[in-house]
């Protein structure tokens, strides 16, 4: 493994942030519409390891509504590193409410560890015995699907689901 920038260098002129997605924000759609286009000059979003960390879901929206958060100790979270320019994570910041920004090291594809930015569920939006919502677990599986997680990861979030299903079942295949 190499280690590479340490959260923020610049490309094109631009600070870039590197942003670790685990949850929903998988998806390359939603995070255009929370953050607005990604620049070319911060290059493709990349599969990222976050080790020492586990999945759950057990943060506590505005609404009841249960999301993905990161906790320890555990082995590894899956997700995808975007480029970021700051004002578009104060963008994102609006849109996660219950999180606060916390810097991880992940190792992207080819070995590199780069420091990164996540959001983590704050304290008092914790909770036990909740459970996603179906269309939130499609979403996160959607997005895996886009960048490529593993079959294996993305199967371990469908049997979340409230009914037997497929990783394929909604593509109709």
């Amino acid at each position: 493994m190499t280690h590479s920038s340490w959260g923020r260098r610049r490309r094109g002129g631009l600070r870039v942030i590197h942003y670790f997605a685990y949850g929903s924000n998988l998806s390359s759609a939603q995070m255009i519409a929370r953050m607005g286009p990604f620049p070319a000059a911060f290059g493709r979003p990349r599969i990222a390891r976050l080790a020492g960390f586990r999945l759950a879901f057990n943060m506590r929206g505005e609404t009841g509504q249960i999301y993905a958060n990161i906790v320890q100790p555990g082995e590894e979270v899956m997700g995808v590193v975007y480029g970021c320019a700051e004002e578009a994570l104060e963008k994102m910041d609006r849109f996660e409410f219950g999180y606060h920004r916390e810097r991880v090291e992940v190792v992207r594809e080819g070995g590199d560890v780069i420091e990164a930015v996540t959001y983590v569920a704050e304290a008092g939006h914790v909770v036990e015995g909740g459970s996603p919502g179906e269309e939130y677990l499609q979403r996160i599986l959607r997005g895996g699907r886009e960048h490529g997680l593993p079959e294996s990861y993305l199967r371990q979030i469908a049997a979340l689901l409230p009914r037997p299903h497929t990783i394929g079942a909604e593509r109709g295949e």
